[in-house]
């Protein structure tokens, strides 16, 4: 089972040590709960910190030899976390911005939901579909009117899908909408200007849909991001209220 998350140093401790000293850790241990999604991810490196700032004993040497020689045994917790599903660190520091997410805000178990107003800036968010996208072998397109705003929209393509070899899907917008056709713009030839080992197709998913979805596939699992108001006001310079719904797709 791939690593959902990381925990910042002081979280992990919290919830390793509930167990063998509750009144210290009960109340914070409460609230982490409602929010984690197991397994975390952690690296040697973390686990040394985390022994020297009070986890116990029997944690440390129970996942000491699991985490020793582990390739990402020396990694920052910033890199770590770009090799789980979530791709984020949860931290009780308060003002963060992500890969950051404060254990307190909105956040559900296995889902993320990131507001903005239409005054708010977007660059963090795209650089977080950025890093969600790094590792993905596969993503689906679903938004019926992505062709229609291609001037904002294109940039999907431009500086959040990963260079390298990637299959690309899209729902074609249906007969019943009166808008620019995605398969006009979303065509082989735009994505191999982009990339020679990207590939383009119709997708079979989302069939009949009216939302607006990015479904990614990775080694670390399937992640879904709702977007309620369309790809687009990601981008444009007058944008929409948008809100962002991410959530992992447990598949059979």
């Amino acid at each position: 089972m791939s690593e959902k998350m990381v925990l910042s140093t002081s979280l992990l401790i919290a919830y390793e040590n509930m167990a063998s000293n509750p009144r210290l850790y009960h109340k914070k241990y409460k609230r982490l709960m409602k929010v984690l999604s197991l397994p975390y991810k952690t690296n040697k490196k973390q686990l040394i910190e985390a022994k020297v700032q009070g986890l116990n004993d029997n944690t440390y040497q129970r996942l000491l030899p699991q985490l020793q020689h582990a390739a990402d045994r020396d990694y920052s917790l910033d890199i770590l976390a770009t090799n789980t599903q979530f791709k984020v660190i949860l931290t009780e520091e308060e003002n963060v911005t992500l890969p950051y997410v404060y254990y307190r805000s909105p956040f559900l178990s296995n889902q993320l939901t990131i507001n903005l107003t239409p005054t708010e800036s977007r660059e963090q968010v795209r650089k977080y579909l950025q890093l969600l996208c790094s590792n993905a072998t596969k993503v689906t397109i679903c938004d019926n009117y992505f062709a229609e705003g291609w001037e904002s929209t294109q940039s999907l393509f431009i500086s959040i899908l990963p260079k390298h070899s990637l299959k690309i899907e899209y729902v074609e917008t249906p007969d019943s909408i009166n808008a620019v056709k995605n398969s006009s713009k979303m065509t082989n030839d735009f994505v191999q200007e982009i990339h020679e080992q990207w590939s383009i197709s119709v997708s079979p998913l989302y069939h009949g849909s009216h939302d607006r979805y990015l479904l990614i596939e990775s080694p670390q699992g399937t992640l879904e991001v709702m977007i309620s108001s369309g790809f687009t006001h990601l981008w444009k310079a007058n944008p929409k209220e948008i809100t962002c719904i991410i959530k992992v797709i447990e598949k059979p």
